[in-house]
């Protein structure tokens, strides 16, 4: 008896972890031309076709289901190009729009690992075209990360790997309408139940809509969720993230938000300073943060707290009358430091800002994340042909006999 085994295609795969999320990093010129094609064959590679992703290499969490491209850059002002796309376990999607500014800081490592960049005595420049965002990534010396290691310890980051700082460029306005894409600090948007409720939009890094706990229901942003809290969360963010992506010019209707822009907007819940437990049975006091938050990406609640969530978080944090703005409850100066409280434990940053009359300027945000490469080998794309990235043609088969039948 003969049978017939399907041939997999082979892909150049470098699997690395950067802050807290894990990415599966690919170069052009490996992958097929065809854009349909090249999701086909991260699907395959990454998520496998169950919702356990038992037959792929990422995880149940959609921060262990991201794909980089990198490529070197044309530009003057960028040393390296690259872009994110991220599989919620279960939809079938590759989610492209915006930065992950966790993984910048493996996209500088990689570079240099693959000859990109000629070391790790200086600085990377990134570019990303899916939200035109510029990053400095600096790789930082051992004394002055270890200064900073007793806090960042405490902060819940993973500090195997190297210490990357990051600054973001210029980081507003992402879909080119400004750090407040309405126009305004304030949007009401409509609940599902038909009560309106303040909220803020904000760009910065990319775009985010800014809604009070209370308003959900929530003592706290991180009050642990139920099932059935969790599912109402999740359908009422959805239903906001609509009317914001009608109000910012994504998208002419709210219902076709989740069809033409899944990922932008997102959506961060916000409540002041508060004591709180962090995954591991970790407490915080509320004079260890200056907010909480939580974030709904992708139509999935976000394990952490996203490095790009926070730089339009602290971009709220000096707009007067902003929902972040009401929750911090100080006075904004330049530079500003912020600590996010979150479920992962606590994200600080830094932004230097000024201000033109009424409107906020957002010239820099520096974050310290670690980034390691965890596997360099070779992946397998299970529904991929062998000879042509244009034509998906019949499926190849290598014919084995067995032994004895």
């Amino acid at each position: 008896m003969t049978v017939h085994y399907p041939r997999n295609r082979p892909v150049p795969c470098v699997v690395m972890r950067g802050g807290t999320t894990r990415g599966y990093f690919f170069q052009p010129r490996d992958l097929p031309g065809d854009p349909a094609l090249r999701d086909q064959m991260f699907l395959d590679l990454v998520a496998g076709q169950d919702l356990r992703t038992a037959d792929g290499l990422g995880g149940n969490d959609m921060l262990l289901n991201k794909v980089v491209e990198v490529w070197a850059s044309g530009r003057a002002d960028a040393d390296i190009e690259c872009t994110f796309g991220v599989i919620t376990p279960g939809s079938a999607r590759v989610k492209y729009g915006s930065n992950c500014g966790n993984l910048v800081s493996a996209v500088a490592l990689y570079a240099v690992e693959e000859g990109f960049c000629r070391d790790l005595s200086g600085t990377v420049r990134l570019f990303n075209p899916q939200s035109d965002t510029r990053v400095d990534a600096r790789f930082m010396e051992a004394e002055e990360y270890r200064e900073r290691a007793a806090k960042v310890r405490a902060m819940g980051m993973v500090m195997n790997g190297m210490p990357v700082e990051l600054a973001f460029i210029e980081p507003a306005g992402t879909i080119g309408r400004g750090l407040l894409p309405s126009g305004r600090a304030v949007d009401r948007l409509r609940l599902p139940s038909g009560h309106e409720i303040e909220t803020s939009i904000v760009d910065s890094g990319t775009v985010y809509v800014f809604v009070h706990a209370n308003d959900l229901g929530l003592e706290i942003a991180t009050a642990a969720l139920g099932p059935d809290m969790r599912q109402e969360i999740l359908t009422t963010a959805e239903y906001l993230r609509g009317q914001a992506a009608a109000l910012c010019g994504l998208v002419e209707r709210p219902g076709d938000a989740l069809s033409l822009t899944p990922a932008v907007p997102k959506i961060s819940i916000v409540s002041p300073p508060h004591d709180y437990e962090a995954s591991g049975s970790r407490r915080y006091g509320a004079g260890d943060v200056d907010m909480l938050g939580r974030i709904v990406s992708s139509q999935n609640l976000h394990s952490g707290y996203a490095v790009t969530g926070a730089i339009a978080t602290i971009a709220a944090a000096v707009v007067p009358g902003s929902i972040v703005n009401r929750a911090v409850g100080s006075a904004a100066t330049s530079p500003r430091t912020l600590r996010i409280g979150h479920s992962g434990g606590i994200l600080e940053l830094r932004q230097d800002w000024h201000a033109a009359g009424d409107n906020v300027s957002v010239d820099r945000v520096y974050v310290v994340r670690t980034a390691r490469r965890l596997m360099t080998g070779t992946a397998y794309a299970a529904r991929m042909p062998l000879r042509s990235d244009d034509d998906l043609g019949a499926e190849p088969a290598v014919s084995l006999v067995p032994a004895s039948v």
